[in-house]
């Protein structure tokens, strides 16, 4: 009879994270191997795995990375995992029916591994060797980039069946919420590849960057209120807590012209014979992922038709691969990395994005569709030849449209609007709601944080601003009209964040 199993889930952090900081050599992070000491029809005698990620499933299943023939009946499906601990491994009896052994052995429940140890699956089942190399070929960095990558798609992947799984949510998340993550897009990029590899740097620079805009208001509040509501200053632009505007009224007449957008279909295309190709042939021979969005997944976002004929949207939205988004989030930041290398390395990408307004007027696009300003990406190099290329530049996307509109940008204005102005917002922050016959944009706002711009943008706190709200236009009232003054891009932390002006936007 086995004995008593240990619980254990697999995990996004132990797969997928721990797959990206090896990707990137990871300061002082190591790997082991597993060699296979009898023949199958998956495995040959004598043939060594090197394994990448923090857990590592064995058994018949085929989401395990050490997958185990059909031939050995008695190895369950997930049999056993090895689980780092500090800087060691440890080996997880998971099997309900059959034992597993170390050194001959039977394993009560896991057991720390030691270099050199023989793992059996069951009592004469399948032998699999633990081997820990030494020196500075225990170190990830050891392995070339192209097999890291390799592998990366191999063992942080496979779990979740295939890298289309980690593409859907890479656009669901991006497109949807990526708003709420965004590095600023305006912001320089100084970031070596060393930093790159080291996740929380970038956060802890948002985070730096949100405090100061919000002291900065806190100082603006404080000299306003100085002033007191009626000496004429800013203290009394539209919006103070005794207004009694009827923003809903005023801005009603742009309902029409702001569009709830939504991925619909997204395909990439790989070409034999290219990097972008060999990373997916194992799954996908002819080197095509297709998938089409179900209506409770789709990537949502907002877009507007301006009084030239353009219509307006955020660059992170049509284009999210070219963004990392906070590098805290390992799972995100994998896959920008993958779909990024896809796109540069062979990789074609056919994203289809449906627009429709309140009036049921539907606008069908291609993310190909769009102009966008790349010339300032930034070039990564990440090793063997390979670099990805991420946004340093304004957070805009537009393109041509036949038909114009009442909203009329105002470049001037932009650039100079008062510090505590209050911003008006359209947009689509929580998507359509139950009724797909009833899209209506909601309000929401943002209060400017200091005078004019600031690295670019407009800085703002206060923002309401929600997934789907991104690419949303801003309006600014200066006397009696509503001008839009930009499109929202991202916020940093819980309330401040940043607008694109049409004061940068250039066709």
């Amino acid at each position: 009879m086995a004995n008593q199993t240990t619980q254990f889930k697999r995990t996004v952090s132990g797969t997928i994270n721990s797959g990206v900081r090896s990707v990137f050599g990871g300061e002082g992070r190591r790997y082991f191997i597993i060699e296979h000491k009898d023949d199958s029809a998956t495995h040959r005698r004598g043939e060594q795995q090197k394994l990448i990620v923090d857990e590592v499933f064995i058994g018949r299943d085929k989401k395990c990375q050490v997958l185990i023939d059909e031939q050995f009946g008695t190895v369950s499906r997930e049999h056993a995992v090895i689980t780092r601990v500090g800087d060691q491994w440890k080996l997880i009896h998971r099997s309900n029916t059959n034992d597993t052994f170390v050194n001959g052995q039977r394993v009560m429940g896991e057991q720390l591994l030691q270099n050199g140890d023989e793992i059996q699956l069951s009592y004469n089942g399948p032998r699999l060797g633990f081997i820990v190399p030494q020196g500075d070929q225990s170190l990830v960095k050891s392995i070339g980039m192209t097999a890291r990558l390799n592998l990366f798609r191999q063992q942080a992947l496979r779990p979740y069946k295939t890298a289309l799984t980690l593409l859907t949510i890479l656009f669901c998340l991006a497109v949807a919420g990526l708003v709420t993550g965004l590095v600023l897009a305006n912001k320089e990029t100084k970031l070596t590849q060393a930093e790159l590899g080291e996740v929380k740097v970038q956060a802890a620079a948002d985070k730096r960057a949100a405090d100061e805009e919000i002291a900065s208001l806190k100082k603006n509040i404080a000299y306003l209120a100085s002033r007191g509501s009626g000496s004429g200053g800013h203290a009394n632009v539209q919006g103070s807590k005794n207004s009694k505007v009827d923003y809903g009224g005023m801005l009603k007449p742009f309902e029409s012209n702001v569009y709830f957008m939504k991925m619909t279909k997204l395909v990439f295309k790989c070409d034999e014979g290219t990097t972008a190709y060999d990373l997916i042939s194992d799954e996908y021979p002819d080197g095509r992922w297709e998938y089409y969005f179900k209506d409770d997944e789709a990537p949502i976002a907002t877009g507007f038709v301006t009084s030239d004929g353009y219509f307006y949207t955020a660059r992170h939205v049509v284009e999210p691969w070219a963004y990392y988004a906070n590098l805290a989030d390992e799972e995100k930041t994998a896959a920008f990395i993958l779909a990024n290398l896809l796109i540069h390395y062979g990789g074609r990408v056919d994203a289809t994005i449906e627009a429709v307004n309140n009036i049921g007027d539907k606008i069908v696009m291609n993310y190909s569709d769009f102009s966008v300003v790349s010339k300032n990406d930034v070039k990564y190099d990440i090793g063997d030849g390979l670099n990805i290329y991420l946004a340093n530049g304004s957070d805009y996307a537009y393109r041509r449209i036949n038909r114009s509109s009442a909203i009329q940008p105002n470049p001037q204005l932009s650039k100079s609007i008062p510090a505590g102005t209050r911003l008006e917002v359209l947009g689509f922050p929580n998507g359509t709601g139950s009724d797909n016959n009833d899209i209506r944009p909601q309000y929401t706002y943002a209060t400017t944080s200091n005078d004019g711009l600031l690295h670019n943008v407009i800085p703002v706190t206060g923002a309401n601003f929600e997934p789907g709200n991104s690419g949303g236009p801003v309006f600014y009232k200066d006397g009696n009209n509503y001008y839009v003054v930009g499109l929202v891009s991202t916020r940093h932390g819980r309330s401040s964040g940043s607008i694109v002006p049409f004061s940068t936007i250039v066709h």
